[in-house]
């Protein structure tokens, strides 16, 4: 065996000591690495497994309706989700419709899912009201009733529940905006209310400042509105004739429009007899000064700015003869020549 000189083990020891100082550089200097290495992994797992429960359950329920009702939390609703497979996890859920919705509340609809679709998806769906289900398009017209639309959706809407919604919208009669909406066949009552009436609060939000400006209330312009729709057909005659009405009311003149009576009894003008005319109402403008009870129909804009915006005339009388056309008088032995030349 060769027995290694001086020199040799002198160098060995060297080489040994260099070794030592490389394992030792490493160690301190791959601690950062190490704590790198961990961070990546760690975002790695959280973004799969918040991906995971992104996706939609295994036992998503294709072809499912969900119906969310009005009023319904966030919270809620989410459960529901949850109990029935939409959504894996309640609070991504929550959260991705706080993006999307903000504030605003859940809109109460029936949500058709034909196919599974994330968390995040199913949120922007039902922040939106996208209920998944065909489409019914509907035309309100301007002056309809709440009575009357129940009658003209009931027929069109499967699960529309006309009487519950006639007494639902009691208080709503005149803020129910008529339009042309678009309905899904599976909408119910609380649906087409909270619909109609978010309708209205949007359409008349611009003539807030104007309403004010007016003198009267919102309540009052909604009444005026409701009576123009039925004793006017043009632009111009509305505004005429909100002109001669409010006129009258500050006159401490009863307004005897015959289109409350359409309202209470259901008829026309010239079917009124002198016994309806002294029915006890507060509907029945002949014995009663100033505005009545309430709305008689819902109005549209056109009507909502005639009585914002009357326009004023020498006028105290008017009638419609029977073809339409309004007549105006100064005084009422006018008003009663009128009636002798256009109602004959």
């Amino acid at each position: 065996m060769e027995i290694p000189t001086q020199g040799a083990r002198q160098e060995e020891k060297e080489e040994l000591g260099r070794f030592s100082k490389s394992l030792l550089s490493v160690g301190i200097e791959g601690r950062p690495s190490k704590i790198l290495l961990g961070s990546v992994l760690s975002i790695i797992f959280i973004s799969a497994f918040v991906s995971f429960l992104l996706l939609p359950p295994f036992s998503f329920p294709k072809g499912n309706t969900i119906s969310v009702k009005t009023g319904a939390s966030l919270a809620s609703v989410s459960l529901l989700l949850k109990n029935e497979n939409i959504i894996r996890s309640q609070n991504l859920f929550e959260f991705c419709a706080k993006i999307v919705g903000g504030t605003k509340p859940i809109l109460a609809e029936q949500y058709l899912f034909k196919e599974p679709i994330s968390s995040c998806a199913v949120a922007f769906r039902i922040a939106r009201g996208i209920s998944g289900i065909s489409a019914v398009r509907i035309t309100i017209p301007e002056g309809m009733s709440n009575k009357d639309i129940a009658l003209l959706l009931a027929p069109k809407l499967s699960k529309f529940d006309s009487a519950f919604f006639i007494e639902s919208v009691r208080s709503k009669e005149g803020y129910l905006f008529p339009d042309t909406y678009f309905f899904t066949s599976g909408v119910v009552a609380q649906g087409v209310e909270m619909i109609m009436n978010d309708n209205f609060n949007k359409k008349i939000e611009p003539w807030a400042g104007s309403i004010e400006a007016s003198g009267h209330t919102l309540r009052d312009i909604i009444i005026m509105a409701s009576i123009l729709e039925k004793e006017a057909t043009t632009e111009e005659d509305k505004a005429l004739v909100s002109g001669v009405l409010w006129k009258r009311i500050s006159k401490g003149m009863p307004l005897q429009v015959d289109a409350t009576f359409m309202y209470l009894l259901g008829k026309k003008s010239s079917e009124l007899t002198p016994e309806d005319l002294k029915l006890k109402s507060a509907y029945n403008t002949y014995r009663n000064r100033g505005l009545p009870a309430g709305p008689i129909g819902n109005p549209g804009i056109v009507a909502i700015r005639a009585a914002i915006h009357p326009v004023a005339s020498p006028y105290l009388y008017y009638l419609s003869d029977n073809n339409g056309v309004i007549h105006y008088a100064k005084t009422f032995e006018e008003h009663k020549a009128n009636k002798e030349k256009y109602l004959r």
